[in-house]
Parts: structure tokens; C-alpha cells; sequence
């Protein structure tokens, strides 16, 4: 969309989630979010975006933007949660593997477009789909973490150079090998509808070329050294 038809689709919105990329895809292809200096009382007003974003030293840095914030100065949007608020710091959640973010402008409004080749996740109730999906690779980092011996700055690095896709097929890559080993060892499953969502996604992307024959792990994508 041009500037100015993105400003006038986005009037009637508060956000909007662009179409998956698959019927069966956990998530979307991107998220609009229309910041405005006068709410409409029509629906959800978001009055910030809160999300990680490379920084120009490589760095993954938390951002808040608003109407009074400097524009970012990268477009390279990290993995992690990213959140809506309005003025009464009511939220509406979503998980992003990464993505790339523009940023359209016109009297007393902004328009944030997020986009992504991996599924841009909203969350609600938590035993949903993409909820699981979303505290499972959550949990992964947060066992990653550790490795780099409290050197967040290095991990933060590392978490912005790596491209969204890849990042998402290395979550998927230890979510599927996590539920095959807990499978082979008669182990349980808490969530046995995340595996086949897992399954589904790793079918669609070997459909489409997008899936190598031994894809990296994220616990490898994201390992110090």
C-alpha cells in the first residue's frame, strides 16, 4: 500500500492483522497498528507499541513508540512479545519471530506496519495454539540464555542477527525434536495439539522450498561462539 492508503484504511482501526500465509498458519503475515493523538472511543486506541528492535550498534533494545517518541532508527524488529496499550494501559499481546517495521505518518497519527515471513502471533487465552507456540519458544530462550554467562548485550546481539525465518525454523526445529523425544520415551505431552500444529508447519514450509534438509536448531542459532 502507498502512505496515504494506509492512513485512510487504517481509519476505522485501531490494529489490523494482515492474512496468513496458510489456512492452517498459527499467526499473521503482519500487524498494522494506527497510533493516534485523539482516540476515536470506537474501538481499541492503542497509545504505544512496546517491542524489541535492533539498535544501531546491532544490539536488541526494548522500544516504546508513541506520538512523542523519535522515530526508530532501524526497521529490523528482534524476536519476542510485542504490545498494544491504550490510555487506560489496557493490552492486547502478540509474538513476533522477528520481522521488519516502516512507519507512515500524517497529522496527529502514525501507522506502524509490522511484516514477517514467520507467523506474527496474537495471544489470548493461554492453552491456545499460539500461546503454546509463543511460551515454548520463550521457554527456549530462556534456557539459552544462560550460556552466555549473564552477557545479555552479546545475547541481545545475537537474537538481532539472526533473519526471522530462520529464527522460526530453529524454534520449530527444537519444539519437533522436544515432542519426538518425549514420544519415542513415552515421556507425555502437555500440549499434543502443539505438535501437530508444529508437524503442519514443517509440512507447509517443505512444500514451499523453505525448509532445508537438516535445519538448525535454535538452541545452535542462538549458542555463544
Amino acid at each position: 500500500m502507498r502512505e496515504q492508503s494506509v492512513l485512510e484504511f487504517m481509519k476505522t482501526w485501531g490494529y489490523y492483522l494482515l492474512p496468513r500465509s496458510h489456512p492452517h498458519s498459527p499467526g499473521y503475515t503482519g500487524l498494522l497498528v494506527m497510533i493516534r493523538q485523539q482516540p476515536t472511543d470506537e474501538h481499541f486506541d492503542p497509545q504505544t507499541l512496546h517491542l524489541r528492535l535492533r539498535d544501531a550498534q546491532g544490539f536488541a533494545k526494548w522500544r516504546t513508540l508513541s506520538l512523542l517518541s523519535t522515530l526508530p532508527d532501524s526497521d529490523h524488529v528482534c524476536p519476542g512479545p510485542v504490545t498494544l496499550h491504550d490510555r487506560f494501559d489496557k493490552r492486547v499481546d502478540f509474538f513476533t519471530f522477528g520481522g521488519s517495521l516502516a512507519v507512515t505518518s500524517g497529522p496527529g497519527e502514525e501507522v506502524y506496519s509490522l511484516r514477517s515471513p514467520a507467523p506474527i502471533l496474537e495471544l489470548g487465552a493461554e492453552q491456545s495454539l499460539p500461546n503454546q507456540l509463543a511460551s515454548e519458544t520463550e521457554l527456549l530462550m530462556g534456557e539459552i540464555e544462560p550460556k552466555w554467562k549473564g552477557d545479555e548485550d552479546q545475547f541481545g546481539r545475537r537474537l538481532a542477527e539472526v533473519d526471522p525465518l530462520t529464527f522460526y525454523r530453529g524454534a520449530l526445529q527444537s519444539m519437533l525434536l522436544h515432542h519426538e523425544h518425549a514420544r519415542t520415551h513415552a515421556l507425555g505431552q502437555a500440549y499434543p495439539e502443539l505438535y501437530d500444529a508444529l508437524q503442519r508447519e514443517r509440512e507447509w514450509l517443505i512444500a514451499k522450498g523453505l525448509w532445508p534438509a537438516a535445519p538448525p536448531t535454535l538452541e545452535n542459532l542462538l549458542a555463544p561462539g
